[in-house]
């Protein structure tokens, strides 16, 4: 999981190919990514998430859902995947007192599920409400699954806040929380997540960890977020 900084926070040009080196370097094989804009005036109308899709290689699919229009285009998260889902969806998350609207976007493989969101940045009520749409759409959804499910995203939030507490009812970090993700000069706060939801399903985390070092780039160049990496092995089949 990578908040990107519409590859433009310390970058002006775009940090688009430096963070494919990064992901390539890390062995991605699916990255969920908070701040992206889509066709914006800001970024130069590119289609961020496409654009990263295709230098991750030819064969990785994305799904994109705006989380709100701006500046002729969309601001929202998606997901970069080397397997091609069998199906995506967008679920919107309330504003209610916060900053501006968000999402939760949802991609399903044939053995897992993921999903990636980036809560509200200035309210923690807000960030409840939102956690409070997570949980419901996540457990109707898949509470009955015989997959696991994954969410990741920058969840503006410390490992001992109530928001954390809130997903915690339904879902079970698995990603360090005694290391700071943000910002990625001086990484000082833990605010970036993956969690498995609690369904039933067991599979085994082969490792979790901060990603502060690069050959293929200077991550605290590429964004101001440090990105977080999860190393599954997912259930044998039966």
């Amino acid at each position: 999981t990578y908040n990107v900084g519409v590859f433009t926070k310390y970058v002006s040009d775009g940090s688009y190919q430096m963070i494919a080196d990064m992901m390539t370097e890390g062995k991605a094989d699916l990255v969920g990514i908070s701040e992206l804009d889509s066709c914006t005036v800001r970024t130069g109308r590119v289609f961020q998430l496409k654009k990263f899709a295709e230098l991750m290689g030819k064969e990785w699919s994305y799904e994109y859902s705006r989380a709100m229009a701006y500046q002729g285009g969309a601001y929202g998260d998606g997901i970069a995947s080397r397997e091609k889902p069998v199906r995506a969806f967008a679920a919107p998350l309330p504003k209610g007192d916060g900053a501006e609207p968000r999402v939760m976007v949802v991609v399903e493989f044939e053995k897992y599920v993921f999903a990636t969101t980036h809560l509200d940045h200035t309210s923690a009520a807000a960030q409840r409400d939102q956690v409070a749409v997570i949980n419901r759409v996540m457990r109707e959804r898949y509470a009955e699954a015989s997959k696991p499910v994954f969410l990741g995203g920058d969840l503006n939030a410390l490992p001992d806040s109530g928001t954390l507490r809130a997903l915690q009812e339904a879902w079970t970090v698995l990603t360090p929380t005694d290391g700071g993700t943000y910002p990625s000069h001086d990484p000082k706060k833990c605010i970036d997540y993956i969690l498995q939801l609690d369904n039933g399903v067991s599979c085994e985390t082969a490792g979790a960890r901060v990603l502060h070092r690069f050959e293929a780039g200077d991550a605290a160049r590429a964004s101001d977020h440090l990105p977080v990496l999860l190393e599954i092995r997912l259930p044998a089949e039966s």
